[in-house]
Formats: C-alpha cells, structure tokens, sequence
C-alpha cells in the first residue's frame, strides 16, 4: 500500500507591526548637482561617472567615518552617523575627493549636502522624521560644491578649529515651522556670495527689491568707511602677554620670546582683531603682573598669556584666553607637540580664538619650515633665535646677532621666506642707523633678500616693510609707500609700518595726513621700543606744516623716549629758535654740539640732508627752514 503525501495548507502567517524607534542622529544628505540635465544629455556616461564616485570615494569615505549609508537615490543619498563631527569631516572629505580628483571642469560632479543633528524615527529600511526634512532643505540652499549645517550641528562642531563657518543668516524652510539658523562650513576660511544666497529663496518681489536697497546701501557704507579709513572695523582688540619659559633655564628664554612674536604676527589673520605690537607687550616681560591691569592700561578686552615647556623632541604649550572685562577664561588649554610642528601649534590656537571671539582666520601663505626646536641651530632654531634678539630696545648688538642667526639659518634652508624678510629688516636697519659699518653692500642685500622673500611668499609683511626702507634709501618714495601700505594691508596690526608710511607722506608733501597714521601705530604700540620714531615722524610733520608749537611737543616727548638720536634734538633745536624761543634753543644746541661732534656744523647737516632721499620740493623747504633754525640759534 502506496503511502500518499499531502501537502498540508498552512495559514497566512500574520506580522505583527512594530512601532517606530527614535533615535538621536546626524543626518547627512547629498544631491548631485543638475543631475537630470546631464541624463538628458546622455545616460549611460552620467550613471558611470555618478556610479564610479559613489562606488571609488563617496561609499569608501562614510565607511571611515561610521556612517550608515541608508539609502542611495540615483542623484543622492541620505546616511546616518552617530557622531556630529564625524558627519561633517565626512562630508567635507567627499567634497575635497570631487573636487581634487576631477580634471574635467565641464563634466564635473558637483554635490549639494546638507547636515542637521536630531531625533529620527527608524523603521527596518530607512529614516524619518523632521531632522531628516531640514537636512533636505539645508542640502537645497548649499551651494554647488558646499555644504550647508544646521545651528545644532554649528554648536557641537564651532570649538574644533579645523571647521571655517560663513553665518548665513536665519531662513524660513518649506514645511518647517520655525525659522532655522543656517551656516556654511568648510576646511578653510570662506564667503558665502550675498546674492548667491538671496537667489536661493523665492521672495516676493518687493521684499526683494527692499533687502536689495538695503544690502547696496550697506555694501556702499562699507566701501565707504574703508576707502576713508583704509581698514575694515576690528573691534577685537587682544594682547598676546610675553610667555613664560618652564624650564628653568635662561638658554631657552628665546623660545618663549619668539612663540610670543610670532603668535602676536598670526593674530593679525583674524579679520576683526586689533593686536597690540609684540615690543609693546615685551615691556612687560620678568614683571608681576595681573593680565586684567595691563589690558586696562592697554585699552584692549582680551588677553593671551602663556607658557612653554621644551622637554627633548617636544614643545608643551600652556595657553588661555581672558576676557578683561568680566576677569574670566573663555578657555585655556594645554597643547603637546613635536617641535618639528609648531606651524600646527599656531593654526592649533589660531581656531580656537577665532572661535572664542565669534572671528574668522583669513589662509596663510607658504610657511612651510626646514629644521625643528629638539637640535639646536638649524632654520627653524635659528629664526626663533633671531625673532628673539631682535625683540626690545634695539642696539647694534642686539642687530648683529640677529644677522648672524638670520644667515646661519638660510646656509641650511635659502628659501626660507621669514628668514629672508628678518635680514632684510637687520641690514637695512644698521643702514639708517650707521650700525655694524654698514653702508650701499648692505643695502643692496637687504633689496635682494626682501624681492626673494616676498617672490617666495608674498605675505610676508617684514619683507615689505624692509624693502619699504630700500626705496626711501634710493629716493623712490612712491615705491616706499607702496611697499609700507602693502605690509600693514597684510598684517594690519604692523605699528612700524604705519609709522613709516606717515613718513612717507611728509616725504611725498602730504604731511597733514601723517599724523593719523603716527597716532595708530602708536595705539597699537605704545611702550614700543622705536616709539622715540614714532614720535620723531609726527614731529617733523608738524615742522614741514609750520606748527612748531605742534613740533616741539612731539620732537621733546621723542627726546625723552630716545636721547640719542642727533636729528631729533637736530630739529627740536631748530623749532625752538623759529618759535623764537631763544633760550631753550641755545641750551638745546648746546647739549646737541656736546654729544654729536661730526655734526655739529651747518656744512655738516647740510650734507646729509643733500642726499637722493631728501631730494623732493617738500623736503627741501622743510631742511631749508632747519638749517635757517640751527643757524637762528647759534650754529655755524
């Protein structure tokens, strides 16, 4: 008997459903820019080029991030990271992969991602919820190419200093009902196109047309305000205090010194900062002192200070931000680095009070630099040993060491920019001070390093400043101005530079506007070590306009801060006798011909101020009336 199987009918098997979960999310979603046109144009070559990033850089990149790539449109996705930050360096990275890896500008994939942070509700296959729809809408506002972030990513991600953000203002998205705070971020310091932005939203036309008056009227303020004042509004006015040296020995107070120059030179990459001059913040180097007094006395709201500990291969730098106004931290922190990579340590602090201060950093140029701290006397050693020497009160001993660490340094690394630019700056500087026998040898170096070091890297405003002083010497004053402009135009925190390009105007028979630009090198220096100069500048400008009363109170304030210098006593002496202060001028030209024998002759002076740099129609009546004065009050 045959045995027959029956299939038995099973019942239809019933699943339950399963509620939603929440969860809290970053949200990432990408759009790949006009995408429909270029299926249009030709199908099978765009779903190749799409497939080949998606497959070669964009799945392999949100791997190393940990994120879940929750589903792949043709022209976008949508993926899921637990991490805030890990969502952003994720997407920055996809960015930077199209951006470097596609030659072709006309068949370029461009993305458009948005970003938010917030609760999704997930399901077995995929996300939902309200932070998924302002992802969208953020990825719809961003630019080709950008990404556009949510305020809540913005908090969580503002205090990592490799992120750059551009505010673009708070927006009313498509059924979202509150207004969201957008920004833009990337690796590096950006602007957001006003107009660009404005197109992104469907306004009525009025409206439009009154943001557009608005927005004209302030762009035209603003140009406005610049081309009367030279500058943008920097209202962040900071001292970088003079570190400390941990170690506990003196051969390694150069390395405090010139960490606290050179911080004081990068703060002046932060648009908005006013930054007191390093020689100013040295006066108050070996003293007690309470950081929230010297910023009163200063006149700025905040303050850095710090110290450095080298142990071996490593720098450890202690560091913190104080707000003057209410004595409080904003942050303060301790950086570990090889010593071979200080630049980072810099960039490092940099991010971190540009985010402190709601401020951008502006990019560096070249600052690539051969050698590290751990060994001494290689290039990098040797400028830091050279930014150290020429701190303070200079002397032609203080000028000759810095020379030689300068060429001790560039033996090893020619090239290298800030070197260049600190030689140049020595050796014209012993020229105009008859330091160190210098004379047309050491200008002609000078020139040459100063044009090698701006062709190496532009943003080099010591360079500048240096050839600035080249072109006085060779009696091109136009080219002197330039050159001094384009170094406070780099670094607008470079007091000597304004002071110099005042000079420049008396040269140039404008000495009216000389005073302006005395008076700002002097705010942001003022216990500078060529404060003597400054006030030498303003001094003479008064004298070229006839203001002798004027004069005489700049040339006397000048004497006191500096009594060596034989052209300021020179002319303070000659103010007094045409002001017909016959007393004073006798006594001054006594104490003049006592110190300065080789120039104590109207021959003398009337030489030197024959020379091609003195040669100008302003000049020339302005030593006119000096010889005239110096004659009035006795000298022969």
């Amino acid at each position: 008997m045959g045995i027959k199987l029956v299939a038995a009918q099973s019942a239809p098997i019933k699943i339950a459903p399963v509620a939603p979960q929440r969860r809290l999310s970053a949200v990432m979603l990408a759009d790949v820019v006009n995408y429909s046109r270029m299926m249009s144009r030709s199908e099978e070559e765009t779903h190749a080029r799409v497939t080949k990033q998606v497959r070669e850089l964009i799945e392999p990149t949100i791997e190393k991030y940990s994120g879940h790539l929750v589903r792949s449109m043709g022209d976008g996705l949508l993926v899921e990271f637990t991490s805030a930050v890990d969502a952003v360096r994720c997407a920055l990275d996809i960015q930077r992969g199209l951006a470097t890896s596609q030659v072709n500008e006309k068949d370029r994939i461009l993305l458009r991602i948005g970003i938010n942070t917030g609760d999704v509700l997930v399901d077995r296959r995929d996300i939902y919820g309200n932070s998924v729809n302002i992802a969208a809408r953020l990825e719809a506002l961003a630019r080709p190419g950008t990404i556009c972030v949510s305020q809540s990513i913005y908090d969580q991600t503002r205090a990592h200093a490799e992120f750059f953000f551009a505010n673009c203002g708070t927006h009313r998205l498509k059924n979202i009902p509150y207004p969201i705070h957008v920004y833009e971020i990337a690796s590096e310091p950006i602007r957001v196109p006003l107009l660009t932005r404005l197109a992104a939203y469907k306004f009525e036309l009025k409206a439009a047309l009154c943001i557009a008056a608005i927005v004209f009227a302030s762009i035209a303020f603003v140009f406005m305000f610049r081309e009367r004042h030279g500058e943008v509004m920097r209202t962040n006015r900071i001292v970088v205090l003079p570190f400390k040296n941990m170690n506990g020995d003196t051969a390694d107070d150069y390395l405090a010194d010139a960490i606290t120059d050179d911080l004081t030179t990068e703060l002046s990459r932060l648009q908005r900062a006013w930054v007191i001059a390093s020689r100013t913040a040295f006066t108050y180097r070996d003293k007690p002192n309470d950081p929230r007094q010297i910023g009163r006395e200063l006149r700025v709201r905040y303050a850095l200070e710090g110290s450095v500990r080298r142990a071996g291969p490593n720098v450890q730098v202690s560091a913190q931000l104080i707000d003057i106004e209410s004595g409080t931290n904003l942050w303060a922190n301790s950086f570990d680095y090889e010593t071979s990579s200080l630049l980072d340590l810099q960039d490092e602090l940099m991010g971190r009070i540009a985010n402190s201060l709601n401020d951008q950093v502006t990019r560096a140029g070249a600052r690539g630099e051969v050698g590290t701290l751990a060994a001494d006397h290689n290039p990098l050693d040797e400028r830091m040993r050279a930014m150290a020497a020429s701190a303070g009160y200079p002397t032609p001993q203080k000028f000759l060491e810095t020379r030689q660490h300068a060429e001790a340094g560039l033996k090893a690394d020619p090239d290298n920019a800030r070197l260049l630019g600190l030689l140049a700056s020595v050796l014209v500087g012993d020229v105009l001070n008859g330091w160190n026998d210098a004379g047309r040898p050491e200008v002609d170096r000078a020139e040459a390093a100063a044009k090698k070091a701006i062709g190496l890297d532009y943003n080099t405003p010591i360079a500048h400043h240096a050839l600035g002083y080249v072109h006085r010497l060779h009696g091109n004053h136009k080219a002197a101005l330039d050159a001094f402009n384009t170094a406070t135009k780099i670094d607008p925190n470079f007091a000597r530079s304004y002071a110099q390009a005042g000079n420049e105007m008396v040269f140039l028979g404008n000495p009216g506007e000389a005073s302006a630009l005395v008076a700002k090198a002097i705010e942001l220096s003022p216990n500078d070590a060529a404060i003597a100069t400054f006030l030498w500048v303003q001094g003479r400008a008064y004298f070229t306009l006839g203001d002798y009363p004027k004069a005489i109170k700049a040339l006397e304030d000048s004497v006191r801060a500096r009594p060596n210098l034989w052209y300021v006593q020179a002319w303070l002496t000659a103010a007094y006798a045409l002001s017909d202060r016959d007393v004073d001028a006798r006594k001054a030209l006594k104490e003049f011909q006592e110190k300065y024998q080789t120039r104590s002759s109207l021959d003398a002076i009337a030489q030197y101020y024959s020379e091609k740099q003195y040669q100008n129609p302003t000049l020339k009546d302005a030593s006119d009336r000096l010889l005239k004065g110096l004659r009035k009050a006795g000298l022969k």
